[in-house]
């Protein structure tokens, strides 16, 4: 495998040398789970017989803050769904919290560390795209980063080059394709939600998108917006992971939204997601 950079501080070295000390589980992925979607590993657990496994807050982690974001319980499991060990963080750490972009990624480097190669990142979004309606999942085929930083700044390579990192594919298009199936499978039946392929915009929040940014977002190229997500896809593709990411719109575009809003849209979205993500299981 050739060489790749690694982030200032050695702070998702110290995580997996804690986590060492809990579990010697080797997961194949890890999974990060957006605002509100917590439900979603219960949903997975239940259709993939999951093992007991080993729950650590992420305040027992050695320089992971615990969120301070409501609808991200701040937990860390590590256990098998369908005889695969997986890495399931219920929550992130976000840029906007002022914990700097190096923690905005740590689920990935984290993962990264524990030995996993594929990444799943599932986040709650608003529609930039005026055709979606609340309540789709978006497969997220590109990402405009707009947080005003890059992920990769301070990461060196091992001859101390900066992370010059090819980000021409940071989506995997099999995992993609994948997904794109199982969302799709059997529409209109059970709790199947409307799916497309879109472009995730990233903005650094915490302040929601005024209209003016909404339609330029939208003239840009994006069809959802958050606040998460590429931070960790790029700091995931850097490490030689494949990803995936999944966007629930939670309202409509140019639609007032709260965040107690959307924690409510991606509550109702949980169960359709899981069962997303236990037909992909066998891909991970």
């Amino acid at each position: 495998m050739s060489a790749t950079p690694a982030p200032p501080g050695g702070v998702a070295a110290g995580i997996v040398a804690e986590i060492r000390e809990r579990t010697r589980a080797e997961p194949v992925a890890g999974l990060v789970l957006g605002s509100g979607l917590g439900e979603t590993i219960r949903i997975v657990k239940e259709l993939s017989g999951a093992s007991e496994g080993v729950e650590i807050p992420f305040g027992e982690l050695p320089g992971f803050p615990p969120p301070s974001v409501s609808g991200h319980a701040g937990r860390l499991w590590i256990g098998e769904l369908g005889g695969k060990s997986v890495a399931i963080f219920q929550g992130r750490i976000h840029y906007y919290e002022g914990h700097g972009m190096p923690l905005a990624s740590i689920t990935s480097q984290v993962s990264a560390g524990l030995g996993a190669r594929t990444m799943v990142l599932t986040t709650a979004a608003g529609a930039v795209d005026t055709s979606l309606e609340a309540g789709t999942l978006v497969v997220v085929r590109d990402h405009i980063n707009l947080m005003g930083t890059n992920p990769l700044i301070d990461w060196r390579m091992p001859d101390g080059s900066p992370a010059f990192v090819d980000v021409s594919r940071v989506y995997d298009a099999g995992l993609s394709g994948a997904a794109l199936a199982a969302a799709g499978a059997h529409p209109g039946e059970g709790e199947r939600p409307k799916v497309r392929e879109g472009v995730y915009g990233a903005v650094s929040g915490p302040a929601y998108e005024t209209p003016a940014e909404t339609e330029f977002l939208r003239r840009a190229g994006a069809t959802v917006v958050g606040m998460s997500m590429a931070p960790e896809a790029v700091a995931a593709r850097a490490l030689g992971m494949r990803v995936l990411g999944l966007s629930f719109v939670t309202n409509a575009a140019g639609a007032s939204v709260s965040h107690e809003e959307v924690l409510a849209a991606s509550k109702a979205a949980a169960a359709a997601i899981g069962r997303v993500l236990f037909d992909l299981l066998e891909l991970l």
